[in-house]
């Protein structure tokens, strides 16, 4: 019954964003950019704050060093998992979006969509689609199945620095996820439960053609998707011993309706640099940070099984 209790507290429509401090329809149908719970400071104010505090608030370089500018590592007290902090940046990048050339936008659809696995429109969608009883586009390698070579998808595009070796560039849901072999992992974990479903899907219903297939198996790992988020993820990182469960069924004989926007504060919350370790440990191989960026490949070598094992026992910093 939680959702329920909380429903009250939830502003529907959407009040406030950051280019108005009163209530305006953009905060509820514009969605090229976040909501705010709170409003902004109105204009002409005295202080940053509005009356009260410094009249001047000290420099964002400044801020940067005392708080975010790491010393010695330490690891966090919740004994949280390297698996754990990439799944949170797996998952959040769904509805955190930024338009680098318009860094005030988000191109993020503010909720569950799980375009992060599948793409963000019908058109990427289709090209890492194979068309074949609802599966996506796979290869095998070394007797597992990963996500294609870019050069064998036509014109997806990814973020790779220049001259990154073939073999190197993989297609998946999300432009850069191949960053990070923590993000290839994800990205590679859904693609395979995908698939799975898919094969399940097809055995249950013969009749059912390519399209239905796809879509269904899109909507099965959805539901995934929120349960391991509500479950595990969120019962971690609540740390208030709670059982938290997802069950649909709560909601059937209610008027409850949720419309998602994603808000600025929510957003801001989200910076958990000091998560990431000083170097990782796979397998009794270490790699810095510099030695792990966009090489996915790391995983394809170490196998999926170890780098998971490697990623479950490795520790994040606080």
């Amino acid at each position: 019954m939680f959702p329920l209790a909380r429903t009250d507290f939830i502003p529907v429509p959407h009040a406030y964003t950051s280019y108005h401090e009163y209530p305006t329809m953009e905060a509820h149908y514009n969605r090229s950019y976040f909501a705010r719970t709170l409003p902004p400071v109105p204009k002409n104010c005295p202080t940053p704050f509005g009356v009260a505090g410094k009249k001047e608030l000290p420099s964002a370089e400044e801020l940067a060093n005392k708080f975010l500018k790491r010393g010695k590592f330490k690891t966090d007290h919740t004994n949280t998992s390297w698996l754990f902090m990439f799944f949170a940046q797996h998952f959040t990048h769904e509805f955190f979006k930024t338009i680098y050339h318009r860094p005030a936008f988000s191109w993020g659809n503010h909720g569950v969509d799980v375009s992060h696995i599948y793409g963000q429109d019908v058109e990427r969608q289709n090209k890492l689609r194979s068309f074949e009883d609802g599966k996506l586009k796979s290869q095998i390698i070394n007797g597992e199945e990963w996500p294609p070579y870019l050069k064998d998808v036509d014109n997806v595009t990814m973020q790779y620095p220049p001259n990154t070796p073939e073999d190197r560039k993989f297609a998946v849901g999300h432009p850069f996820y191949c960053m990070l072999p923590g993000l290839f992992m994800y990205a590679t974990i859904w693609l395979r439960e995908h698939n799975r479903v898919c094969t399940i899907l097809r055995k249950e219903h013969p009749h059912w053609d390519d399209e239905r297939l796809y879509h269904t198996g899109k909507l099965v790992i959805t539901g995934e998707v929120i349960k391991i988020v509500i479950e595990d993820y969120v019962n971690h990182l609540a740390n208030y011993n709670l059982k938290l469960k997802y069950n649909l069924e709560l909601v059937f004989d209610h008027g409850y309706d949720y419309d998602n926007r994603i808000h600025l504060e929510f957003n801001h919350m989200y910076h958990w640099h000091p998560f990431s370790p000083d170097e990782f440990d796979i397998s009794g191989t270490k790699y810095s940070i510099s030695e792990f960026m966009y090489h996915p490949e790391i995983v394809i070598k170490h196998g999926m099984s170890s780098f998971v094992d490697s990623m479950s026992k490795g520790l994040c910093g606080k």
